[in-house]
């Protein structure tokens, strides 16, 4: 079949801007099923709880997808096998049959139940290392039993995507995490701390949060000089001008002009034959005078929709402060929930594992006043019992307001 500059410029454009754009991934989904011919294209991603988000390219019937995702992705043989291949090899890239044999996978009551009555037989897909939250799964297309089997140009491609498919999976996941239940990107970003900094085309900083300005104007490590950022140390700042560099092409659609090679251990189906594919940005520690601990960096390319930010930017830059004492989960309570600031410091306590007994004696109230003020939190929150509000503090981007003790041993008193 062979690929096209234009095909992977065409498909990373799309990428980028679902990573930016969640309801964008369809249209992602529809031009690589379009490309390889498969009937289904799509991305499975399962939570460290066991809870599976599915998304598919348009025209797949959507009581398929709540089939797999109510049910079948407990017994995905064909998922257990590529997940296993990728804790053996940072990631996966393969067909089908680099993982299951014909025999068992078409007696497994995944494809008899749930693949089988859509007339769906072959398989590749790319399974990732590396993602944020604990997440586990990956991207893949499937075709009709009619149809020939996904060839070695088809596996290129997939290793060819697959940094970029990783990076863009992890800023939707930071980006999701940071707009939690917020209307507008800039509003939470400010809100939760995050350093963050937008650039354009040519690589210069066009805005950033508070949390980034206040790291840059240490002048620590990092600083911005003549509209550029500029690391202290000569071999940080060759490598920092390079990824931003990669990160700004692939950014604005230039990438293939700046294409890296491509590792092809994940892949072996794909043999010998070198691949390249434009740069994804990466990950670098910026070193500071001592005492401080190095800032930790990441750059990815960016391509938000037209009305997601004013600016347009085609590349951003996390920046990470770890001295920096995260925004505590029970502010975040606070500013979506309308707690007050005793709730907040309860929802804190509880949120660490602290009984409610504990966290009352902790509090200086009593125990009875304590259950007052968890009932309160239950119906602001919608959270039906202490273990669900455990599970909303957990799910919240930030840190604990209060370290608290270590907790005891169960007590009579939580409330369920």
């Amino acid at each position: 079949m062979g690929i096209s500059s234009e095909t992977v410029s065409s498909l990373l454009r799309l990428l980028y801007e679902a990573s930016a754009s969640p309801e964008l991934w369809p249209g992602f989904f529809a031009a690589l099923s379009d490309y390889a011919q498969a009937p289904a294209a799509y991305f499975a991603l399962v939570d460290p709880a066991g809870h599976c988000n599915l998304a598919l390219n348009p025209g797949v019937d959507p009581a398929w997808q709540r089939a797999y995702t109510e049910h079948f992705h407990n017994q995905d043989v064909l998922l257990d096998r590529f997940v296993a291949l990728k804790n053996a090899h940072g990631d996966w890239i393969g067909t089908r049959q680099s993982a299951i044999s014909d025999q068992e996978y078409q007696s497994s009551a995944l494809y008899c139940e749930h693949v089988k009555p859509q007339g769906l037989l072959h398989h590749c897909a790319a399974v990732l290392g590396g993602l944020n939250g604990g997440l586990e799964g990956g991207v893949g297309m499937m075709r009709a039993v009619h149809q020939q089997p996904f060839d070695n140009d088809l596996v290129s491609l997939l290793a060819m995507l697959a940094p970029h498919l990783k990076r863009a999976i992890n800023t939707q996941h930071t980006l999701s995490e940071l707009r939690r239940r917020n209307h507008e990107l800039r509003h939470s970003v400010e809100a939760l701390g995050q350093g963050l900094i937008r650039l354009d085309g040519s690589g210069r900083v066009t805005r950033m949060t508070t949390a980034a300005r206040a790291i840059l104007d240490a002048r620590n490590g990092i600083e911005i000089d003549g509209g550029f950022l500029r690391a202290a140390v000569p071999a940080e700042r060759t490598r920092l001008n390079k990824l931003i560099a990669g990160a700004v092409a692939t950014g604005a659609g230039r990438g293939t002009e700046a294409a890296v090679p491509c590792s092809t251990a994940a892949a072996p189906q794909v043999g010998n034959h070198p691949l390249w594919t434009p740069p994804s940005g990466g990950a670098m520690l910026i070193s500071r005078r001592p005492p401080s601990r190095p800032l930790r960096l990441v750059v990815t390319p960016f391509r938000p929709s037209t009305d997601f930010m004013d600016d347009r930017p085609v590349a951003m830059v996390f920046l990470d402060d770890p001295a920096a004492r995260p925004p505590s989960r029970a502010a975040i309570l606070r500013e979506l929930y309308g707690l007050t600031p005793s709730e907040c410091r309860l929802a804190d306590f509880l949120g660490q594992g602290l009984e409610l007994a504990s966290a009352a004696e902790l509090m200086s109230m009593a125990t009875a006043t304590a259950r007052f003020h968890l009932k309160a939190i239950f119906r602001k929150t919608g959270a039906g019992r202490q273990s669900e509000l455990v599970r909303l503090m957990l799910g919240l981007p930030g840190g604990w307001a209060t370290d608290a003790p270590v907790p005891s041993k169960r007590d009579p008193s939580t409330v369920s």
